[in-house]
């Protein structure tokens, strides 16, 4: 067997049908409620869908490894299957595969809250120190040197505004649709499925002149609210979108046409824009103006930075304005600046940025 085909049996994740029975069994049990008591619902009874998916995913490839390296061990249940042993030659095929250590440290993750949810005793020792090792040591696999500043992204996003002139065509009306997604996302870096998730009166929300961005804990990664105004310069081109160009591409009936409802990002077949058609086009507008693609989750890199270059004081709230929690207890009650703090904190740098102070 090839490398090159090795490494495509390894990068497989079983489907939770190809897991063994009893590994089958405490899935199910582990995202079931079982009653309307808490206590006794599934361990991931109230995960997300998304997350559902990624752990799925992580616990397949572990057995899709073992059954390659250990095939016996798939007839053990899946806490005694668990070693140290196994576990170091689960790294090492990871690595064999190409895979990042930031990889590495997801999987081996995703397989201690699978482990973790078929029973609450598992000690998961063990994959957090090997998680630990891999972050004092890990180097990024891609170059971040093409990445541009929010300053860059937020003119590319006007530019593609200003192609949109004739209001009877749809293609123009995808431009501007593009053109707004660039500068929101630049001044507002929320993940991408929260943006492609965008409803109207639920999401974004009018209040007053401008606009309200609103996501219950429930929609958001961190489980926290997110809550902001919608950047005062955005307000125009969100109302042009929304009464002159999200219309005319509601009334588009494609091939693969779905209920638009209240969405606000509209795709060429009149559907709601999913996430990765939402950074499908976005990656095509940097690639043409940039030369390289800059991907949705790039732009929270660009916030980040061009926040603390050009304001070093605000060092401390980037990961407010990104919404992460990695923040080390020592500094918990002197990063008191919320997501709203830190988003007008990039809003008013970047004003600063672009009119030339």
């Amino acid at each position: 067997m090839s490398q090159q085909t090795l490494g495509l049996r390894l990068r497989r994740c079983w489907p939770v049908k190809d897991w063994p029975e009893a590994d089958q069994r405490l899935w199910a049990n582990a995202i079931a409620p079982v009653t309307h008591f808490a206590d006794e619902d599934g361990a991931l009874s109230q995960a997300r869908p998304t997350s559902l998916t990624k752990y799925i995913k992580g616990y397949g490839r572990w057995l899709a490894v073992l059954a390659h390296i250990d095939p016996s061990a798939l007839a053990l249940t899946p806490l005694d299957r668990f070693s140290k042993s196994r576990l170091q030659a689960y790294l090492d095929h990871l690595r064999a595969c190409g895979n990042s250590d930031g990889t590495c440290i997801n999987r081996i993750e995703e397989l201690a809250v699978c482990l973790r949810a078929f029973d609450p005793d598992f000690d998961t020792r063990l994959i957090r120190r090997a998680a630990s090792i891999l972050r004092s040591t890990a180097k990024p696999v891609r170059s971040k040197s093409h990445l541009r500043t929010s300053e860059e992204l937020i003119n590319l996003g006007f530019e593609v505004m200003r192609t949109a002139i004739d209001p009877t065509d749809h293609k123009h009306a995808l431009a501007f649709r593009d053109g707004l997604l660039i500068a929101l996302l630049a001044l507002h870096p929320i993940r991408r499925r929260n943006l492609a998730d965008f409803i109207c009166e639920r999401n974004l929300i009018r209040q007053g002149a401008g606009f309200l961005i609103v996501f219950k804990p429930s929609e958001t990664k961190i489980h926290e609210w997110i809550e902001v105004p919608l950047a005062e310069t955005l307000v125009e081109p969100m109302n042009d979108y929304l009464t002159r160009w999200r219309p005319l591409l509601v009334t588009r009936q494609g091939r693969w046409a779905n209920a638009i409802n209240d969405a606000v990002w509209v795709s060429v077949d009149g559907s709601p824009l999913s996430a990765d058609g939402l950074a499908g086009r976005i990656k095509r507008w940097t690639r043409q103006k940039f030369g390289r693609a800059i991907n949705p989750h790039l732009f929270r890199d660009a916030a980040a930075t061009t926040l603390v270059v050009n304001d070093p004081s605000h060092v401390r709230v980037a990961a407010s304005l990104l919404g992460h929690r990695s923040l080390a207890t020592t500094e918990k009650h002197y990063i008191q600046a919320s997501g709203l703090q830190a988003q007008q904190s990039l809003i008013a740098v970047l004003n600063e940025i672009r009119h030339g102070h």
